[in-house]
């Protein structure tokens, strides 16, 4: 057996990919969103034997000449094809990334249900919240939200808010800075350069995608990413404007958002995953009627200075000092 490498995925990845997988996050086309829209760098990697393909694994490698993180995938990975390979897949993987100088690998797989599936790695338990809209009317749907939601979509339809789809790349911009607004809001992280929404609007919409607003007084105060796979919208990401918070405006753009996903023909929603120390975020999907599933992050660092360094760097970053800084360098890169 063989360990291949594409760093272009081809028409044969992506033949394979609708083979095996109905997930959009496996395809050839979310590798280009990533990689022009997140400046990185593309690993398909596929093991062979007598030129036949058992399985892959796509990921992307994020970092600098100092510490390399193979990642699979944003926002879900993991492996492709015949999953019994996978013991052999994983011996093969540690031994690329050591060629490769990669100092940890990272994969996330929503159908890996068991961490001794991957044995060899660390594995973290978060949450993932899924709405199923398949067997259920839209009656059905608002039945299972809790009391206190109705209230505050009620509350928000009577108000002077406004849903819409955007269609022009010019109001990528007003969700960027939403985006922006909530990361510092919440002092986390942002990770995400304008760039990446520039392309999924570019490549994705209105397709594979859309991006909606609320808006107020025709002023943007929310707005959320939506990808759409076969079967299931996956909310990406959103943000808004701390000011109108009372408004309860992302109440409203989850509830259209829904809605036309169970007219679109999804079979679910998926609210993402979310780390366990999150407890407001996992309150506010908990309320919309989903069901709480353990999604497993695994994780394996190739040596040992790396890494710690890695860690030591990412620990700086999520301090309140740290993502100031990270916040303020996305901001000036943005034109912001």
């Amino acid at each position: 057996m063989n360990l291949l490498t594409l760093k272009e995925p081809d028409k044969n990845w992506d033949e394979f990919v609708s083979t095996h997988s109905s997930l959009v996050f496996h395809t050839s086309l979310w590798g280009k969103v990533l990689k022009e829209g997140y400046g990185c760098e593309m690993r398909c990697l596929v093991l062979e034997d007598n030129n036949t393909w058992l399985l892959a694994l796509p990921g992307m490698l994020v970092g600098n000449q100092f510490f390399n993180v193979f990642y699979s995938l944003i926002p879900y990975g993991g492996f492709i094809g015949e999953k019994q390979f996978i013991p052999e897949f994983s011996k093969l993987l540690e031994r690329k990334a050591k060629q490769e100088r990669i100092d940890r690998i990272k994969i996330v797989d929503p159908k890996i249900k068991k961490p001794q599936d991957l044995s060899d790695f660390e594995c973290v338990e978060s949450y993932r919240h899924v709405l199923e809209l398949k067997e259920k009317s839209l009656d059905q749907i608002w039945k299972d939200y809790k009391p206190n939601l109705k209230r505050t979509i009620n509350k928000a339809l009577k108000s002077d808010l406004f849903f819409e789809r955007i269609k022009d790349r010019k109001e990528v911009d007003h969700f960027y800075e939403l985006y922006l607004a909530s990361m510092k809001r919440n002092r986390a992280l942002a990770k995400y350069p304008i760039d990446l929404f520039y392309k999924i609007f570019d490549l994705l919409t209105p397709e594979l995608a859309d991006i909606f607003f609320v808006k107020y007084r025709n002023e943007p105060i929310a707005g959320i990413v939506v990808i759409y796979s076969e079967e299931t919208a996956y909310y990406f990401h959103g943000g808004s404007s701390t000011e109108y918070l009372h408004l309860r405006p992302n109440d409203l753009l989850f509830h259209n958002a829904i809605k036309i996903a169970k007219e679109k023909g999804k079979s679910y929603f998926d609210f993402l995953g979310s780390e366990k120390k999150l407890s407001s975020l996992i309150q506010f999907k908990d309320k919309w009627g989903t069901k709480r599933e353990t999604l497993l992050v695994f994780q394996k660092d190739i040596g040992t200075i790396r890494p710690f360094l890695g860690k030591v760097a990412l620990g700086f970053a999520q301090t309140p000092l740290g993502t100031a800084i990270q916040r303020k360098l996305t901001t000036t890169k943005s034109g912001r």
